[in-house]
């Protein structure tokens, strides 16, 4: 029961940092109330008389905050805790959401006018630890971490943590990821499916018949030419989950992918996105639009209005994350009871299995100045919200303290400073929770309290006969981290199966990228759509692959390799 409890509590930070990040809005909130713009570090790490030390900090927020009564940024349920529990005073200088964020970190770097502690993009952070700016804490969080916060921070076996090293030091704590959870899944409307008489594919010939179906079959039963074979959107060249209608699935039939970074049996790494395995997907991909499979539009259309198709019900297959009953799938089963979906393997299109690619994609990385006085006091911070969420001890009222406040709905964990997710087990343990206490296996009251939740609904649906049309929460959550969902029946099978491939490069962008990678991007763009859309032959990849290698292409190569070699030699 110890063992079930920890590993429970060890999701609530998941929980309440996934809240705190998903809906940030990109609005400014404008620099934080009562503070000035970011002040010099120098003098700031000040001791009242009482002992309590006073630092500057600047953060990064989600436009989502909401506050209690009187509360602010700069003085909360964490900033409280900070001051009582380890004498810590947190001055915010600057905390602004989405542009407004980048535009005061821009100017306070440009100023050398730097707060004590900092929330930091993953290129800015790599070129103020390279320049001597940041604080070496490798020390501080070897002697202050406390066990749950190293379990946390290198639970990938500190692949995410050695990124924040510069010649074996430490100057910052990453913000982690869950690298499993971005790649692609193949989603079908299985009535669709059963309207027709088709099976789910598994090779790629299969899929070009459903996708015919689907396109001039009248899948929905309606008389009318208003259905597209497959969903595709205008972001192909993209690595931060442009779903629905991501390529990367489509690609990974043919052993390429358009932004991964894939290291081979050698150890070295190269960029799979002028792999040839590309010149042939993006020639069927022309023969799909030449088949009028696709729709003609899908170049000039998002994520956002691929997803209003989809609600629409005038797509039934796409490439896309896990999390897809939770947007344009639920959409459509809102407008249309009838619809339903389920999440299939992507197929290959030759005789090796296809392996979907995923990425690491670490946001931030929290920071302490190299003039600061007590660099000790960032990992000190980080160990709280560890403290008060993921211990043994944390208890449902102090859940609903520092986490999700249930009675109205506030996410207190939006305040807290340098919270670390340990969202890489997440759906695992709820997942394995929900199952368990389906089958008899557990009591709901010993399960996690988010996993409780999920259960509580997924039961309701299941015991009112699965209706979608009264309950498509109930549907989206069972579609989810139920017993058909989308992380079970198919991540754990790619992992089960060793059919994950992981991009090797997240840092930031190396010298090359920096002043190249733009326009070779857009070039990449560019010849994708074109030879997709018949503009230009299918041989004009060749071109491209040349122009992109002379460009800064091989230069990039070497860079990485030499970032990778250098950054994970310890880790071999």
């Amino acid at each position: 029961m110890k063992i079930k409890k920890m590993t429970a509590l060890l999701m609530t930070a998941a929980m309440t940092v996934s809240l705190a990040a998903c809906g940030g809005s990109g609005q400014s909130t404008g620099t934080a109330s009562g503070t000035e713009e970011a002040g010099s570090t120098e003098g700031s790490a000040q001791a009242d008389n009482g002992g309590n030390v006073e630092l500057t900090y600047m953060h990064k927020l989600n436009g989502t905050e909401k506050y209690v009564g009187s509360d602010d940024i700069n003085n909360n349920v964490y900033t409280r805790c900070y001051q009582d529990e380890l004498g810590i005073t947190l001055k915010y200088t600057i905390a602004a959401a989405g542009d407004d964020y980048t535009q005061k970190l821009t100017m306070a770097i440009a100023s050398n006018d730097l707060p004590d502690l900092m929330d930091l993009p993953p290129e800015e952070f790599s070129e103020l630890a390279n320049a001597g700016m940041l604080a070496d804490i490798t020390e501080a969080y070897d002697t202050y971490a406390s066990d749950l916060l190293k379990e946390t921070i290198e639970v990938d076996g500190g692949v995410q943590l050695a990124s924040a090293k510069v010649d074996g030091k430490l100057y910052g704590l990453p913000q982690l990821s869950a690298a499993d959870g971005t790649c692609d899944l193949l989603w079908i409307r299985t009535d669709w499916l059963d309207n027709l008489g088709l099976k789910a594919p598994t090779t790629m010939d299969e899929l070009l018949e459903v996708a015919r179906a689907f396109r001039y079959d009248d899948p929905d039963g309606n008389g009318q030419d208003d259905t597209w074979g497959i969903g595709f959107q205008k972001d192909i060249v993209k690595e931060d989950g442009a779903s629905p209608g991501s390529y990367e699935g489509f690609f990974a039939a043919y052993g390429a992918y358009a932004k991964a970074w894939v290291k081979d049996e050698n150890g070295q790494i190269s960029y799979s996105g002028i792999n040839p395995g590309m010149k042939d997907a993006l020639a069927q991909l022309n023969q799909m639009y030449e088949d009028g499979l696709i729709d003609p539009e899908f170049g000039v259309k998002d994520t956002v209005k691929l997803g209003e198709d989809i609600a629409a019900g005038k797509v039934g297959m796409f490439y896309g994350l896990e999390g897809m009953p939770w947007g344009a799938c639920k959409s459509n089963i809102e407008n249309d009871p009838e619809a339903d979906w389920q999440c299939y393997p992507i197929v290959s299109a030759t005789a090796e299995p296809a392996k979907p690619i995923t990425y690491v994609r670490i946001s931030r990385y929290y920071a302490a100045n190299a003039k600061c006085e007590h660099p000790e006091a960032l990992v000190k911070i980080a160990n709280v919200f560890q403290d008060k969420i993921n211990s043994l001890d944390a208890t449902e009222e102090t859940l609903n303290t520092f986490g999700v406040d249930p009675s109205t709905g506030i996410n207190f964990a939006e305040y807290a400073a340098f919270a670390m997710d340990p969202a890489i087990q997440k759906c695992n343990t709820y997942y394995k929770e929900i199952k368990e206490t389906l089958n008899g296996e557990s009591k709901v009251e010993d399960i996690h309290p988010e996993a409780a939740r999920y259960y509580n609904v997924i039961k309701n649906f299941l015991d009112n006969g699965s209706d979608k049309g009264a309950d498509s929460l109930g549907w989206n959550y069972y579609k989810f981290i139920g017993p058909e969902g989308s992380w079970n029946t198919i991540i754990n099978d790619y992992k089960a199966n060793d059919k994950l491939v992981q991009s090797v490069f997240f840092g930031a962008p190396t010298p090359t990228m920096s002043t190249n990678l733009s326009s070779m991007d857009k070039m990449q763009a560019e010849t994708y759509v074109n030879i997709i859309m018949g503009t230009q032959e299918p041989d004009t990849f060749d071109d491209f692959v040349k122009s992109w290698k002379e460009l800064g292409g091989d230069q990039i190569t070497t860079e990485v390799n030499d970032w990778y070699n250098t950054t994970f030699g310890e880790l071999k």
